[in-house]
């Protein structure tokens, strides 16, 4: 039946993407370092600090997200935004700033400046989105500030966002992705749906599922944290996966 055909849930230019990037990844940083990655989990095992979001909440939230990330702390700088400041025309002005509303890099005008990483306030109050935002602008400091991709790539933000995936935090971006959310006064109620980051759903859930693979992990131990849609292309992309779909990752497999 149509139902349990072995399909991808994204299109195919998005799987050779989401592959030669993965492939150039391991390149980047070894097979070895790949496979030896634990994929972050949002619970008090991985974030054991209450957060009342102060900024003093956030550096240290920042510090974490560098270790699980391996990038050196004192390098970055945190700073906070809000929609409602200067922030983002500031920076314009002098510096080269990369990402969305939802966190900005500044990538240093030599390299001996610190790297400035801000972060919209809008997202201390929302633990998912927050620590995704953090472990995508840490990306650029590994991709970018490193010197591992030119800022003239156009490629490089989603790269960004798959780097998370390769290091362990892609239940964050994954589930960023798309947010629905509640509210209410004296007299109405609705929901509104916010979008982050650069890769879809569909593609986190092939990427999260091709990681799962090659370390020859079934997933099951942490897919329960995955949202709803994002649990259900992981599945499918998984599924296609073992069951000898087509792929250019088998060589890389544990």
């Amino acid at each position: 039946m149509f139902w349990t055909s072995n399909k991808l849930p994204l299109k195919e230019d998005e799987r050779k993407w989401i592959e030669d990037s993965l492939h150039w990844l391991i390149r980047q940083f070894g097979s070895e370092y790949f496979l030896g990655r634990r994929m972050i989990l949002p619970d008090s095992s991985f974030f054991p600090d209450k957060f009342h979001g102060t900024k003093a909440c956030v550096d240290g939230l920042v510090t974490r997200i560098c270790g699980y990330m391996d990038v050196d702390p004192n390098r970055v700088e945190v700073e906070l935004f809000s929609d409602r400041d200067d922030t983002v025309s500031k920076h314009r002005l002098g510096e080269e700033q990369y990402s969305g509303a939802a966190g900005l890099y500044l990538h240093p005008g030599t390299p001996n400046d610190r790297i400035k990483v801000s972060i919209n306030t809008s997202k201390l109050n929302n633990p998912t989105a927050l620590v995704a935002t953090v472990a995508h602008e840490l990306g650029h400091v590994i991709l970018l500030a490193d010197g591992r991709l030119s800022r003239e790539d156009k490629s490089h933000e989603y790269m960004t966002d798959l780097l998370t995936v390769f290091l362990g935090l892609g239940i964050f971006t994954a589930n960023a992705v798309v947010q629905f959310s509640q509210w209410q006064d004296h007299s109405h109620q609705g929901w509104s749906i916010s979008r982050q980051g650069y890769m879809t759903e569909e593609m986190f859930g092939y990427a999260l599922a091709a990681c799962a693979w090659m370390r020859n992990n079934s997933g099951n131990a942490w897919e329960r944290h995955l949202s709803v849609n994002v649990k259900h292309y992981f599945k499918t992309s998984l599924n296609y996966l073992e069951k000898g779909g087509t792929t250019s990752l088998s060589k890389l497999r544990q």
